[in-house]
C-alpha cells in the first residue's frame, strides 16, 4: 500500500507491507516520528541554511529525538543491553528504547536500531556500504532477543524491534534531477534492501520542496544539493512475554 500525503510544501510517500499484531500502531507511530523529524529538519534549514543533521547517525539524533519526545511516553538513548553475536553474548547499546501507550490496552515497548548513509542522484542501485549498514542494523536488533527472553519479568509488555536506515538523497548542482529520479528511491530500496529476513516493510520518502533544495547548503561541499531523505524500516513481529 502506498500513501501520498501532502506535508505543507513537501510530499511524503509511504509504502507499507505486511500484517501482524501491533503492525498498524507501530507503523503509525514511526510515520509520526518521521514527519515530526522532518519538521525539525526544515526548521534547522530555514534558520541556518545548512544541512548539518544529514551527515550521519549521530547528527540524525538531532531531528529524531524531538520527534520521539513528542510521540512516545518516554525513551532512553543508547540503552545498555546484552546482545548475542554469533554464539557469544556481548554488552552493547540499542539506539532507542521507548515506552509507548503506557497503561493502555495496547501498551508496548519499542527498540530501534538506526544507521545513516548517503546516496547521490540519479542512481539505479544503492551503495554496497548502505546495504552493509542495513544488514548490521538487522543483526544488532535481532541480537537483543536473548536478553528479552531472559528478563521476562522486566520486559513484561509486548516488545517490538525495528531497524531503520536513513539515507540522504543529494546531487551535484549541475545535475537536472527529476521527480521520477527521487521517487525511484522507494522501488530500488524494495529491491536492494531485501537481505534474507531483513525485508523493508515500511519505507517513507521525504521530498524537499524546490525552495528548500535551493535554500539548504552542504557545509562541506557548496556544489551539493539535498533533495530529501528516505527512511527504510524493518519492523519485526512482536515478542510477547510468557
Amino acid at each position: 500500500m502506498e500513501e501520498k500525503i501532502p506535508n505543507t510544501e513537501e510530499i511524503i510517500r509511504i509504502k507499507r507491507t505486511g500484517k501482524f499484531p501491533f503492525k498498524q500502531v507501530v507503523t503509525d507511530l514511526l510515520i509520526n516520528v518521521i514527519r515530526d523529524s522532518i519538521v525539525s529538519a526544515k526548521k534547522y534549514i530555514e534558520i541556518t541554511k545548512y544541512t548539518t543533521f544529514s551527515f550521519g547517525e549521530l547528527q540524525m539524533h538531532s531531528i529524531i529525538i524531538p520527534a520521539l519526545t513528542k510521540n512516545t511516553d518516554c525513551f532512553i538513548l543508547e540503552y545498555p543491553i546484552e546482545r548475542k553475536v554469533g554464539r557469544e553474548n556481548h554488552f552493547g547499546r540499542v539506539d532507542y528504547y521507548c515506552r509507548c501507550n503506557m497503561d493502555k490496552r495496547n501498551e508496548y515497548h519499542l527498540f530501534i536500531e538506526m544507521k545513516s548513509h548517503r546516496q547521490s542522484l540519479p542512481f539505479n542501485k544503492y551503495r554496497e556500504e548502505s546495504i552493509r549498514f542495513w544488514e548490521t542494523a538487522y543483526k544488532q536488533i535481532c541480537g537483543i532477543g536473548q536478553e528479552i527472553k531472559a528478563n521476562r519479568t522486566f520486559y513484561s509488555k509486548p516488545i517490538i524491534r525495528v531497524c531503520v536506515e536513513t539515507i540522504v538523497l543529494y546531487a551535484h548542482k549541475t545535475k537536472n534531477i527529476t521527480t521520477s529520479d527521487i521517487d525511484s528511491a522507494i522501488k530500488l530500496a524494495q529491491n536492494d534492501f531485501c537481505c534474507g529476513k531483513a525485508i523493508p516493510n515500511l519505507i517513507v520518502l521525504w521530498k524537499c520542496s524546490d525552495e528548500l533544495v535551493e535554500k539548504a547548503r552542504d557545509e562541506w561541499n557548496n556544489d551539493r544539493k539535498m533533495y530529501g531523505i528516505i527512511f527504510i524500516c524493518h519492523i519485526m513481529e512482536p515478542h510477547f512475554p510468557n
